[in-house]
């Protein structure tokens, strides 16, 4: 009974902002036997487990705006290993994946871009070059004690989000009673590449006496690491199709070797000499280290071509070897203080987050030229028809071979202060709160590219692919691969040379950038509570300053010249949140709110490349004068929890967005009249996005035999949205409408559980329908870029052998799912890949 309600906890406390009630209670001397061996377990296995459910069901009950959480326990029950896997399964939210596995997180069918994520308040650093969005697969999930999603903004949230806030809380000391520790170890194993994963992770903690005050000093530290060795096999057009013939242009099989490793560490010191002091330091560090090597096989044809024809053309082999290194680290020193009805919070953080790619080989090409026969069959997954001597290594030259060595760096420093005052009344109570914010972020990127060719002339003896071949042919489990190129021989190779003689000037100047962004913010609230009702209003003040350094480089000139631009702007962003109390067990919930985005940086970038190609005029740059997107927000909703029920809720938002940005030609609007094409980031006119949140949880009663061990989750979001994207056609501003990209009509999760004594199962499964994914041209519908739909299934198991030690297994991507994108209709591959299923055991001691 006991595991049978904490899985049921589990599920309510992942539904939309919706908890519940305990079940019927048993007799009395059932109730008092469960209640003696909750604490005895408690005290050793599940220390922790209940007491953070409950609190999670808490604060999301008793929340005044739409929030999710998720805590310690919840996160990897999949063996979801990273955060941003453990955050799919909330409704409303999807994830887009990498190689497979979970990296951004979409929120009610917005793009990563468009949400924030915050550490114990203080915004995360964003590790990708040119991109504001958190990857999550960086941060591993076992360094938090819990994450929350705040659907509706308060004024005490910073901007940055128009989707929603996911705030990453550590672990404590005071999170457990006294001297606690767990120790996991993982083993996982890829079908696909048959490989062995390892992973172990561990929290400790436990609480001092300082002077005379019991239990006031706290140290938590958690660490994890894993190694993962995978293979993923890809085929992809890249939506290189001539859709008047209709004919393929071109097509790319690659295949994967992958090698990820997260390790994690987070330290948390508390110190709380009184029950009105407190003092904390918060301290993450996550490092993701993605090694990563590409044998790829690229057809071009000589003229577009429809399946089982033939024609001639060019296969490019190609090798792409790199390791990159995505870090990210937070410190937040803070200090709250209770004086009577005042609370004063003050609090300094830092962020930083890192991408470095050292001395990468970004293409080694090695070309063969045929007067016929190469053609592909097949629809999803093409397949190349050609002679045997596209599979001879002798027969192909080394055409080129660039070497690129890139680093991203990202800082974000921040102060804040917040103050607030109880005013306490018979018939009601009101906290005001106000508090400033001051905030600085500094991104920079910087590549260097080079760029060796004409290999004959430079003395090099090894001119074919046999020369620098692999000691087997690849393996691909997609189609005849055939040899592959060796980067241990081509740095052989490329070391004879002084590398800084290929440096492509252009290119590397152009591609690197600095950006400093400073926001002054203050806010205003009132929460205020009477009878059955819960109100907060107040409005909240950013102010932000830019400044951008980058080049100009004319190519018919061939000078550069230093850019540097800058961009002022300054927003209010009020709200009203409330929640009624329409009885003991029904709430209604109801939301008006504004968020605010800023452009990414690669789009505000101060890098401009102009172009005069025979007569054509081209240039493309970034847009520094680009303007914040900004969002109104609706949001209506009831849930209902029932003691045999669980929770049923229904959740509906509108989101009203302005200047939402897009790349586009601006050649022929004014200003670029006399080009060819001029390639930039723009604002579009409005867009708008809506939906519908359906949750509801289960527990199956009432039969008295086997059938009430089991537990049904499910959550539905159905979403729309509207865009508009103009261009110049013929002198004239011509239009049309799509929807936003990266958002889903339909995302669903379900779960069902089966719970009895010491076993637990569990089959969910994760779906989201097709969405675009970008646009390909956009002055024609045809060539928008879609993900498919996709649907993956996973499997779960644990057994407690005592009270210290459990075992546990976990099945991913079941039915092998792929992820499929195409080029406006099924039929025209735009890229195709598969991954194989995984599969995980495990062990957990906990306080041995």
């Amino acid at each position: 009974m006991i595991m049978k309600k904490t899985y049921l906890a589990w599920l309510i406390a992942v539904s939309c902002g919706a908890t519940s009630p305990l079940m019927a209670q048993e007799t009395q001397d059932q109730s008092a036997d469960k209640t003696a061996e909750e604490k005895r377990i408690e005290e050793v296995l599940t220390i922790g487990y209940s007491d953070s459910i409950k609190r999670a069901v808490q604060e999301q009950r008793e929340s005044s705006g739409i929030i999710n959480v998720l805590k310690k326990d919840d996160m990897g029950k999949l063996q979801d290993d990273s955060v941003s896997d453990a955050l799919q399964r909330i409704p409303g939210l999807s994830v887009e994946r990498d190689q497979g596995e979970g990296r951004f997180i979409r929120i009610r069918g917005l793009a990563p871009d468009l949400n924030s994520v915050s550490y114990n308040g203080t915004s995360l650093a964003a590790p990708e070059a040119g991109r504001r969005a958190v990857a999550l697969d960086v941060i591993p999930a076992d360094l938090l004690e819990s994450v929350v999603v705040n659907k509706t903004l308060t004024p005490d949230i910073s901007a940055g989000s128009l989707g929603g806030n996911i705030e990453l809380q550590s672990m404590t000391a005071f999170d457990r009673e006294g001297s606690f520790y767990s120790f996991t170890a993982d083993v996982g194993y890829n079908e696909q590449a048959s490989e062995t994963n390892p992973k172990v992770s561990g929290v400790v903690s436990n609480t001092f006496d300082v002077g005379d005050k019991a239990d006031s000093f706290g140290i938590a530290f958690a660490g994890s690491y894993q190694d993962r060795s995978f293979t993923t096999d890809n085929v992809e057009t890249g939506g290189n199709w001539d859709l008047d013939e209709p004919g393929l242009e071109e097509f790319e099989q690659r295949a994967y070797s992958v090698t990820r490793e997260r390790t994690g560490l987070a330290l948390n010191l508390d110190y709380r000499p009184s029950d009105d002091s407190e003092f904390y330091l918060r301290s993450l560090y996550s490092e993701f280290a993605d090694t990563e090597i590409r044998q790829g096989i690229v057809t071009e044809f000589s003229d577009p071509i429809g399946a089982e024809a033939s024609a001639g053309g060019e296969i490019v082999r190609e090798l792409k070897d790199r390791k990159e290194t995505q870090e990210i680290t937070a410190i937040v020193l803070g200090t709250k203080q209770k004086f009577d009805d005042w609370h004063v919070t003050l609090e300094a953080g830092t962020s930083k987050a890192s991408e470095d790619q050292p001395f990468a080989i970004g293409g080694a090409k090695f070309t063969q030229e045929f007067d016929e026969g190469l053609g592909y069959s097949g629809l999803k997954r093409l397949q190349l028809n050609a002679p045997d001597t596209a599979y001879q290594a002798s027969e192909y030259e080394i055409d080129e071979v660039e070497v690129s060595d890139a680093y991203t760096e990202e800082t974000e420093k921040n102060v804040k202060l917040d103050v607030a005052y109880d005013w306490l009344q018979p018939s009601y109570q009101v906290t005001f709160k106000g508090g400033v914010k001051l905030s600085q972020r500094e991104n920079s990127a910087e590549e260097n590219i080079f760029i060796m060719k004409d290999f004959a002339d430079l003395g090099v003896t090894g001119l074919t692919l046999a020369d620098y071949e692999t000691s087997s042919n690849v393996e691909y489990g997609l189609d005849r691969f055939g040899p592959g190129a060796s980067a241990g021989k081509l740095w052989d190779m490329i070391n004879t040379f002084e590398l800084q003689n290929f440096r492509d000037e252009v290119e590397s100047r152009i591609a690197s950038y600095e950006i400093d962004e400073d926001i002054s913010a203050g806010y205003l609230m009132a929460d205020m509570g009477f009878g059955k009702w819960q109100v907060i209003a107040g409005a909240r003040y950013e102010h932000e300053e830019r400044e951008g350094r980058g080049n100009r480089y004319d190519d018919e000139l061939e000078t550069f010249t230093p850019v540097s631009d800058k961009f002022s702007d300054a927003n209010w962003l009020p709200s009203v949140v409330t929640r009624y109390d329409l009885s003991n067990d029904t709430i209604i919930r109801a939301a008006y709110s504004t968020g605010l985005v800023r452009p990414n940086f690669e789009q505000v970038r101060s890098s401009y490349y102009l172009e005069n190609d025979d007569g054509d005029l081209k240039a493309e740059f970034g847009n520094p004068d680009l303007e914040p997107l900004t969002t109104q927000n609706l949001d209506f909703g009831i849930e209902h929890y029932d003691e045999t029920l669980g929770v049923i809720s229904a959740m509906a938002f509108y989101k009203d967005i302005k200047n939402f940005v897009y790349e586009a030609d601006v050649a022929g609007r004014p200003g670029y009249e006399n080009f060819d094409e001029a390639v930039t980031y723009i604002n579009g006119d409005d867009a708008y996005v809506y939906g519908l949140e359906v949750n509801f949880v289960h527990q199956v009663s009432g039969f008295n035999n086997w059938l009430d061990n089991f537990l049904i989750n499910t959550n539905l979001t159905f979403t729309d949205s509207e865009a508009t994207v103009d261009w110049i056609d013929d002198g004239q501003l011509v239009s049309r409408d799509i929807t936003l990209p990266s958002q889903s009509d339909t995302t669903a999760n379900f779960a069902l559980g089966y719970e009895v004594y010491d076993v637990s199962l569990r089959l969910a499964a994760n779906y989201k329908s097709k969405y675009l994914a970008e646009l390909g041209d956009v002055e024609d519908s045809r060539y928008d870029i879609y993900e498919d739909d996709n649907l993956t299934l996973d499997f779960s198991a644990k057994w407690l052998i005592n009270d210290h030690v459990s075992l546990s297994f976990a099945a991913n991507n079941i039915t092998d799912e792929p992820y499929y994108v195409y080029t406006g209709q099924k039929r025209y591959n735009a890229q195709y890949e598969s991954y194989g299923r995984s599969f995980t055991l495990g062990v957990q001691l906990i306080n041995w």
